[in-house]
């Protein structure tokens, strides 16, 4: 054991005025008044278990996320024990990947043939034998490991009781008030086995448990009534009394009981009830151990990007601060008290899998190499956490650190692997644990508060670009304030704070120089994540970037740019696989950027993803202007698809004009003669992604006056490119050909996509197809579509672009009500991060919308949002806007033009400018010409 320095500048500087804070009343403390808080006064339940019923386990969907865009971690709250669930962007497991047979060309030229001859199902069964590998699968994104931190004394906390013994009560619509009460006598009701916890449709039923405590038992903190996920609606009593309710079905619940619970004979009854279709009780009620501590309360304040956690545990007031910050790229954790000398805890750095942790002096070192189960060998990594205090000692033993007697400890962690964005098939060769040291010795440079200080105002020079206010916010924990939503609570307050979250969680998990974002953020406490937690790209990648541009923060759009570059390479190889030239790939890849077509023809067989990931580059240039990025990176990315669309499409023999295929429409099927079937020729969303490739190419060679052959191949294919087709009954034909939907539900609305995403189909250029376009999601909806968070957030985007500003709002609050988790992640289910983002893009969509070529102010206000403001939006054109309203109506907007040039802005009927007193008056299309930063005001004359 040693002694600590005590003179460690960078420790004391910040230590006083922390201790001096703690005594400040705990909720005027924490509550930060600008309201961009998530916050609760329980901890996160310790641990991350599987998840039930598609629902993020136990605590973990509770826990906050804090990144840096390469390293994240999720801050359980806890207080004796905490946890850190940590993620580094570069953990995947590795090869081998799909890959393409050669004679891939020829298998689709076989299959187009018998697609042509009106056998689709035949030509689709040809292909998904010849043509397309099998998924390797799993091969994922996994997490770094856990960060645990056990105070002293507490050793025991997490021991429970698993309560036994439950007899079972009759099936009634209501529970008996008696059967609930601790003298009832239940002898005669049978007892629970393992097939008797069935719960009819509209049935409740009481299930009690007696069991007896020592008042040694009772002391020992043995409390915390833990439940899991139970039909549908039910009630818990102990000993006779109330002591909470439940309302999802698929969602863990506790309860503190401390107060209820009696020395010798206790009983605990729960009136189970069940909605509709199969219903159970819990499969597990437990008495677990209480932390012990008082005036629990945990928050992650976006502005800052700091997550806190205050308590009172054996008579001090705890603070803990955790934080990833960018500019010193560690994850940060500060642990003050009240009470000089009672910061006592052991600190361990562990790994459910392929992973060694050893301890020596301050620093636990764990290395690794992601795996699964000996196959698949991806990155090799190595993760340092150095511990330092103020007073008290640090000791190594064994695995792990142990602190004693400290009235201040700091926490950095640093991750390092030896992935290869250039080329993952040669790993870097740099020493992983010098690597982490490095990074940490650099920080310990700073002293804390200067540590803290550069991560705040790093985070906040992105974060606080664009603000919205929705009014204000009720004094309620965050999760209660979502379950007040499923009441049919309107929180619009709650509203403006998912669309930060959104924000926050782009910034946290895509920076300059760091992985893109992928299905899970950075965020994930899995081996084996849902989908591999890759890189899907026909929505989901791209949804991950919708809210880049809108919302101020085009940097963290820059790994997205980078990574479909790398793709440049290895999709020409695709391509020329299948015969073309250009570049392909199919609807998913990862780390390892490969770009094969793979697995089952309904969700495999799609080749649009990259013409769809080059519009993204086109909407940089719209927002910023760009000039060099057009030239140097949009240009040459369009001419990349357009010169595979060029040799990919083929003449309909039936129409003489030219569709894709054979391809799929995502992940949708239909059925043709009684038989399912999913690929086909001139799907709508590859002729649409197509059409916009060849007007974004040709449009930036005429900005960059550039004329070269392709571009008149490119003009005679978009002259005899088929059509978006009209069906029968008003909708979009999502295939060539009007066969019978399979599931008309679908989450995927891909024969849209030319609504939003894309600009193709406006009220004013393209009514028509605008209106069939409505008639299609209406009908989507009609037959349950939006049950996915992410198909939810993108109906929002259609509301929004459709301008019925009661439909977007309905959709905000059924994405809050039934995808959203109580630390505001999104809820596919399981936990897939675009909802979240496509989310923020649809409210951004409502406020304001460029892509007509003008800029239309609140298109898409609904009446719930009646009063607030919104700074820092940004146009198409490059264009920074502010707007306020109040009643539903604008009162004025600001616009900047960052660039300098021609600004058009639709006027409603009261609104005008007044430019060197000249006056433009609505209703009418305002166009002006302005100075670099020059700014024009709105004015509403109510």
């Amino acid at each position: 054991m040693r002694n600590v320095e005590i003179g460690r500048g960078w420790l004391r500087a910040s230590c006083a005025a922390a201790t001096v804070c703690l005594v400040v009343p705990l909720m005027a403390q924490m509550k930060p008044a600008h309201g961009m808080v998530i916050w609760d006064t329980q901890s996160a339940a310790k641990g991350a278990e599987a998840p039930v019923n598609g629902v993020d386990g136990k605590g973990w969907a509770s826990a906050y996320p804090v990144g840096n865009g390469r390293l994240g971690a999720m801050v359980f709250g806890g207080s004796t024990h905490e946890r850190l669930q940590l993620n580094d962007d570069t953990i995947w497991a590795g090869p081998p990947y799909p890959e393409l047979k050669d004679d891939a060309g020829h298998w689709i030229d076989e299959a187009r043939k018998l697609f042509f001859a009106g056998k689709p199902v035949e030509g689709q069964n040809l292909l998904g034998k010849n043509l397309m590998p099998a998924r390797i699968s799993p091969r994922s994104y996994q997490l770094l490991g856990d960060l645990e931190i056990a105070m002293a004394g507490a050793a025991d906390a997490v021991s429970s009781m698993e309560l036994t013994d439950w007899k079972v009560g009759p099936a009634a619509k209501a529970a008996a008030r008696n059967y609930l009460q601790p003298d009832f006598d239940d002898s005669k009701w049978p007892t629970l086995d393992g097939g008797s916890r069935g719960i009819g449709t509209n049935e409740t039923i009481v299930f009690r448990s007696t069991f007896s405590l020592s008042q040694e038992e009772i002391s020992s903190g043995l409390g915390l009534l833990s439940v899991s996920p139970i039909d549908d609606s039910s009630v818990i009593y102990v000993n006779g009394q109330e002591v909470g309710k439940t309302s999802n079905w698929q969602q863990a619940y506790e309860f503190d009981v401390r107060n209820q619970l009696t020395s010798g004979k206790n009983v605990i009854a729960i009136a189970a009830h069940n909605v509709g279709g199969a219903g159970s009780m819990a499969a597990s009620v437990k008495l677990e151990k209480s932390s012990g501590d008082t005036d629990h309360y945990r928050d992650l304040d976006l502005d800052t990007a700091i997550a806190t956690t205050i308590f009172t545990h054996n008579g001090a007031r705890f603070r803990r601060e955790v934080f990833a910050t960018a500019v010193d790229d560690v994850v940060a954790v500060r642990i003050t008290t009240d009470k000089p000398g009672a910061i006592s805890f052991s600190l361990s750095l562990s790994r459910p899998d392929s992973s060694t942790t050893t301890a020596a002096g301050s620093r636990l070192t764990m290395t690794g190499q992601a795996q699964h189960n000996g196959k698949h060998l991806g990155v090799k990594f190595a993760s340092i956490a150095d511990v330092h205090t103020v007073g008290g000692t640090v000791e190594a033993v064994s695995d792990q650190i142990f602190v004693n007697g400290a009235k201040t400890a700091v926490i950095l962690l640093s991750s390092s692997t030896d992935y290869n964005f250039a080329d993952p098939a040669k790993p870097l060769s740099h020493n992983l644990e010098n690597d982490c040291a490095a990074t940490i010795n650099k920080a310990l440079k700073k002293s804390y508060t200067k540590l803290k200080a550069d991560h705040i105002a790093d985070h906040q020079e992105l974060f606080r670009r664009c603000t919205l206010d929705l009014g204000p916010s009720p004094d309620l924990p965050t999760a209660e304030r979502l379950k007040n939503i499923r009441s049919g609570t309107i929180d619009p307050a709650l509203h403006a704070l998912y669309f930060q979250f959104g924000r926050y969680l782009l910034i946290a998990s895509s920076r300059p120089d760091t992985m893109p974002a992928n299905l899970q953020g950075i965020w994930s406490h899995h081996l084996e994540a849902p989908w591999n937690a890759d890189y899907h790209v026909n929505i989901n990648m791209q949804m991950n970037y919708w809210p880049a541009e809108v919302t101020g923060l085009s940097e963290c759009h820059e790994p997205f740019f980078d990574f479909i570059d790398q793709l440049v390479e290895p999709g020409r190889k695709a391509a020329a696989q299948f015969g073309c030239r250009g570049v392909v790939y199919g609807h998913t890849t990862d780390a390892w950027q490969y770009t094969s077509i793979f697995g089952f023809p309904i969700y495999g067989g799609w080749i649009s993803g990259h013409g769809w990931n080059t519009s993204h580059y086109m909407e940089r240039w719209y927002f910023t202007g760009d000039k060099a990025f057009l030239r140097d990176r949009t240009y040459p990315i369009l001419k990349s698809a357009a010169e595979f669309f060029v040799d990919w499409l083929v003449e309909d023999p039936k129409t003489g004009l030219l569709v894709s295929g054979p391809t799929t429409s995502p992940e949708n099927t239909y059925k043709l003669n009684g038989v399912v079937a999913s690929m086909s020729m001139g799907p709508a969303m590859d002729q649409q992604i197509i059409k916009q490739v060849y007007e974004n190419l040709l449009e930036a060679a005429d900005v960059l006056d550039i004329e070269e052959p392709l571009l008149n191949e490119v003009r005679a294919s978009l002259a005899k490119l088929s059509p978006t087709q009209i069906a029968s009954d008003g909708r979009i034909m999502e295939w060539a050909e009007e066969w019978e939907e399979n599931e008309p539900g679908h989450r995927h609305m891909s024969h849209v996509y030319g609504l939003h995403p894309a600009p193709l189909f406006t009220k004013t250029k393209t009514p028509e197809l605008y209106e069939a376009a409505k008639k299609s999601i209406d009908g989507r909806l009609a037959k349950g579509g939006g049950h996915t968070g992410w198909s939810r957030a993108w109906i929002i985007n259609f509301m929004a672009r459709l301008q019925d500003s009661h439909a977007a709002f309905e959709n905000i609050q059924a994405l809050l009500a039934k995808s959203t988790h109580p630390n505001m992640f999104d809820n596919h289910p399981p936990f897939q991060i675009d909802g979240n983002f496509g989310g923020t893009a649809g409210m951004a969509e409502m406020l304001i919308q460029s892509h007509e070529g003008h800029i239309n102010l609140l298109p898409t206000l609904p009446a719930e949002w009646a009063d607030g403001s919104v700074e820092g939006l940004r146009a198409r054109g490059g264009f920074e806007v502010d707007i306020d309203w109040k009643d539903g109506k604008l009162t004025s907007s600001t616009i900047t033009s960052i660039n300098g040039g021609t600004l058009k802005v639709q006027l409603k009927p009261d609104w005008s400018i007044t430019v060197n007193g000249q006056v433009y008056a609505g209703p009418s299309l305002a166009t002006l010409n302005l100075a670099k930063n020059a700014k024009v005001t709105i004015k509403a004359n109510r």
